[in-house]
């Protein structure tokens, strides 16, 4: 299944707001003002968005999925920004050499089955003295550990390399800067949590077909991993999510 597809499965408009104040923060802790911005991987653009009410000199959010850009677009506009979008593949990025001052990833490269390639191909877009900024999950927060819980139904998943700080820079280099953020996801309950990745997350929905009559069993997992982080609050449960922030400069 190519990316395109993949990524057209459920509903990432409704998934992908349970993380986006991520994207948000890490917009926030950036200087953007000025700057030209690539954000690969920009699904409903929330980053994008995020870059550009920040004053990004200019913005192009980078996704392989229409649909999701349509989204973007709709939510641009309503937020009264104007990234540019482009439809492609975040290996092979229509863009000239040395066009951002800085290309950010929110849990976007991660997903890629050729990661070095994916970062050399954000590098390749980057000026001298600018920088790639990418997201991923900690291996202390709530979505390793959900990982962690499906990992013996999915043995030959390939092992994560965005989890750990130490994994990270034998990939991307010594020179990479790893800090740690974190932020709550806010449903009614767990079981909330794991309705809307049942029907919303791409991974989720393969991984529930392909497993067939052993889902049942591997969603329990899932949802006793969930209730392990909930915490009660307004809406009826927080759930704390860790997540990483690499900054690789571009000499």
């Amino acid at each position: 299944m190519d990316p395109a597809e993949f990524w057209s499965l459920g509903d990432y408009s409704v998934i992908g707001d349970l993380w986006a104040q991520a994207g948000r923060d890490i917009v926030a802790s950036l200087t953007v003002e000025n700057k030209d911005i690539v954000d690969l991987a920009t699904g409903t653009g929330v980053s994008a968005i995020a870059a550009a009410r920040r004053g990004g000199r200019s913005v192009i959010g980078v996704d392989v999925t229409q649909s999701l850009l349509e989204e973007a677009a709709h939510r641009a506009e309503t937020a009264g920004v104007k990234p540019q979008w482009v439809q492609a593949d975040m290996h092979q990025v229509p863009l000239g050499d040395n066009c951002a001052d800085l290309v950010i990833s929110t849990f976007g490269l991660i997903f890629s089955a050729e990661p070095l390639e994916a970062l050399n191909e954000a590098k390749r877009l980057v000026r001298t003295g600018g920088e790639v900024v990418f997201s991923s999950w900690s291996s202390s927060g709530m979505f390793s550990h959900i990982r962690q819980a499906l990992a013996p139904y999915f043995p030959d998943a390939p092992a994560p390399w965005h989890e750990d700080p130490e994994d990270i820079r034998r990939l991307v280099g010594p020179q990479a800067i790893i800090r740690e953020g974190w932020f709550t996801v806010e449903v009614n309950s767990p079981e909330t949590f794991v309705d809307l990745m049942e029907k919303h997350s791409a991974p989720i929905i393969l991984g529930a077909q392909s497993l067939g009559p052993r889902w049942p069993e591997a969603r329990d997992a899932l949802l006793s991993t969930v209730r392990r982080w909930a915490e009660p609050s307004a809406l009826g449960t927080s759930l704390r999510a860790s997540y990483l922030v690499t900054s690789v400069p571009v000499p």
